[in-house]
């Protein structure tokens, strides 16, 4: 049997002012891996919201701290896919209130055969 990576890609609004996005079902779509920036963008870090049932989301956490990376401008910014291992839904929460409505793109794989 061969196997293959299968990447998706689901987009995430954080919405002027706010500084949290909508959710994005990844479940079925393998680990979250990457989020990918917008060519405007007001904070330089984002951390995330996970939940497993759509409706109730908690900080991501790892290893006894939330899950934060460092973020620019038009950027792929990779990330740990162990993190995210088992979450079904994920928000991103930028470190300031966006200046404008932002879509942020969250990349996920997983291995199909």
């Amino acid at each position: 049997m061969s196997f293959q990576q299968a990447i998706d890609a689901v987009d995430v609004t954080i919405e002027s002012s706010g500084t949290t996005s909508s959710a994005a079902n990844v479940y079925g779509k393998g680990n979250v891996v990457a989020v990918e920036t917008p060519s405007a963008l007001t904070g330089t870090s984002f951390t995330f919201e996970a939940s497993t049932d759509g409706s109730t989301y908690v900080p991501v956490y790892n290893e006894g701290t939330q899950y934060s990376v460092t973020v620019g401008t038009s950027r792929y910014v990779a990330l740990d896919p162990a993190v995210f291992a088992g979450v079904k839904w994920v928000k991103v929460v930028s470190g300031s209130s966006e200046a404008a409505s932002r879509t942020i793109t969250i990349v996920t794989a997983g291995i199909v055969g």
